[in-house]
């Protein structure tokens, strides 16, 4: 789609460019009342002729051991156009920054810790008031629509305050809601083929995988309880992942102590080792009690394995696009029979068959975030 020119702000402390005048009607250009510039001017337009890249703080670190949906972003982000930078609430507050990219904005809150959790709010409350300041370009890619945990008000209040500054809504599909006014663009999550390469593992058709960080809005608990109900002694269900707390972790070793079907690979598991999990088994179970957006799912299509998720609107949509053999509906609570129908339907799938995944390479995600970055919405 064809985006509005960019957008150009005066930097904190930078000398105020010729014609710079803030977006609200100026005072009397007096001796008792001068205008804020430049040690507070409002962000401005970039002239085309700028030859610096747009300088885009990410709400996250970036460059862990295990790459974030970020990381893959900025990674092929043209660097003469645009500056990724990892985030820091020193950087957040005192430097110099042209976007701020909102990912999963409660973790900038959140920490378990208390006086730590005290600290981010006041800090966070502080990066409010610099946005309500220097208005730069705030956008925000909607993982999801709401956090999986629920957090307390005063954090909800942030979130809130927050969300009303966000000048770009990135929707990763068509179907995610945002606030009603609000100027949205839809960018679909990119694939994982060019990093996990081939599955190379011949599937074994009687084999289930859940891999991820286990947390328990993702649902494992009803997995296990489905596959128990199971009768067949050749199925296998294998559970991957980083457990989120000493309970998930019990509740994957007390199922496989009880069960010798369930294989548990519990820790970080690289992609080496992902990619010969997701190649050695037939389907991938995505059992979540409510699922918007997942970056599991693109890594079990990028391997050509079906997933097996919620139904709804945002699963029926990726259906279509994909093809109606890569993505099986279930109905809430997953039962044994939805694992063994989703076991059936996938031996009879076209071994060299793969999923429809065009547009979704990050380098075309990249070049759309671009567009965003560099420009704000026009006023209707």
């Amino acid at each position: 789609m064809p985006w509005p020119g960019p957008a150009h702000r005066c930097s904190p402390g930078a000398r105020s460019p010729p014609g710079c005048s803030p977006p609200w009607p100026s005072p009397p250009r007096t001796a008792r009342h001068r205008p804020p510039c430049p040690s507070s001017c409002p962000p401005r337009r970039r002239p085309v002729s700028d030859p610096r890249p747009v300088r885009v703080l990410q709400s996250v670190l970036l460059g862990g051991a295990h790459l974030s949906y970020a990381d893959h972003v900025a990674g092929r982000l043209d660097p003469t156009r645009v500056q990724p930078l990892s985030f820091s609430y020193r950087t957040a507050l005192t430097g110099r920054w042209d976007v701020l990219h909102v990912h999963w904005p409660e973790n900038l809150v959140r920490h378990r810790s208390r006086p730590r959790r005290v600290l981010r709010t006041v800090l966070f409350a502080l990066l409010l008031v610099r946005i309500r300041v220097l208005r730069p370009v705030v956008v925000r890619t909607v993982h999801n629509t709401t956090p999986h945990e629920g957090g307390r008000p005063v954090e909800t209040a942030l979130l809130g305050a927050l969300d009303r500054a966000v000048t770009w809504h990135v929707r990763l599909t068509d179907e995610t809601p945002v606030r009603a006014g609000a100027a949205a663009v839809t960018i679909p999550h990119g694939h994982y083929r060019a990093e996990l390469g081939d599955a190379g593992t011949p599937a074994d058709p009687r084999c289930l995988l859940f891999f991820g960080y286990l947390r328990p809005y993702k649902g494992l608990d009803v997995l296990l309880t489905a596959f128990a109900g199971t009768t067949d002694p050749q199925l296998r269900l294998v559970v991957a992942g980083e457990p989120a707390s000493a309970e998930m972790r019990s509740l994957v070793t007390d199922a496989a102590g009880a069960d010798p079907r369930v294989t548990p690979h519990l820790g970080f598991v690289a992609d080496d080792a992902l990619a010969a999990l997701v190649g050695g088994s037939a389907v991938v179970v995505l059992p979540y009690r409510e699922i918007h957006n997942s970056g599991v799912v693109f890594a079990a299509l990028s391997l050509g394995r079906p997933v097996l998720v919620p139904e709804n609107p945002v699963t029926a949509a990726l259906r279509a696009e994909v093809g109606e053999e890569w993505v099986r509906g279930f109905t809430h609570p997953l039962t044994a029979t939805d694992l063994t129908d989703a076991l059936a339907a996938a031996a009879g799938r076209d071994p060299a068959a793969t999923p429809d995944l065009a547009g979704r390479d990050w380098s075309t995600v990249a070049e759309s975030y671009t567009g965003v970055f560099t420009s704000r919405p026009v006023a209707a």
